[in-house]
C-alpha cells in the first residue's frame, strides 16, 4: 500500500473503533448490550461468549492498527478491516431477514458496519500498489 496520511487515518479511525467497542464488551458485556437495547443474562457461558467474541474484536482492532506504523502491515490491515466489517454487517442482514428487525440501535450499527466497510474497500483501491 502506498505511504499515505489519509490511508493512515482510515486504518486509525477502523482500528480504534473495533478496538473501543472490543473492550468494552470484554470489560462489560452487560452494559456493551444493553447499550444497543439487548438484555445479556448474568449466566457466566454467555458471559464467557460475550467476552470471547470481545476479545477477538480487539485484536484484529490491534492488528489494523499495526498497519499505521508498519506499511509492510498496512495492505493485511486493510484487507483485514474490509472482512471484518463487511462481514458483520451481511450477517447482521440475514439476521434482520431471518429473525426480525432487531432494533434501532442494531440497525444503525449494519449502516455503520457497512460504511466503515466500504471505507475500507475505497482505500484498498485508491491506495494499494499497482502491479
Amino acid at each position: 500500500m502506498k505511504n499515505s496520511k489519509v490511508l493512515k487515518g482510515i486504518l486509525i479511525l477502523l482500528g480504534l473503533n473495533l478496538t473501543v467497542l472490543g473492550s468494552w464488551r470484554v470489560i462489560d458485556p452487560i452494559a456493551f448490550f444493553e447499550f444497543s437495547g439487548m438484555i445479556l443474562s448474568n449466566d457466566v457461558g454467555l458471559l464467557s461468549e460475550a467476552r470471547g467474541a470481545g476479545g477477538a474484536v480487539v485484536g484484529f482492532g490491534i492488528l489494523i492498527l499495526l498497519g499505521v506504523f508498519n506499511q509492510k502491515l498496512s495492505y493485511t490491515s486493510t484487507i483485514v478491516a474490509i472482512v471484518l466489517y463487511l462481514g458483520f454487517g451481511v450477517a447482521r442482514v440475514i439476521g434482520f431477514v431471518l429473525d426480525g428487525n432487531p432494533g434501532e440501535m442494531i440497525v444503525q450499527g449494519i449502516i455503520g458496519e457497512f460504511v466503515f466497510g466500504f471505507l475500507g474497500v475505497f482505500a484498498l483501491f485508491k491506495y494499494r500498489e499497482k502491479s
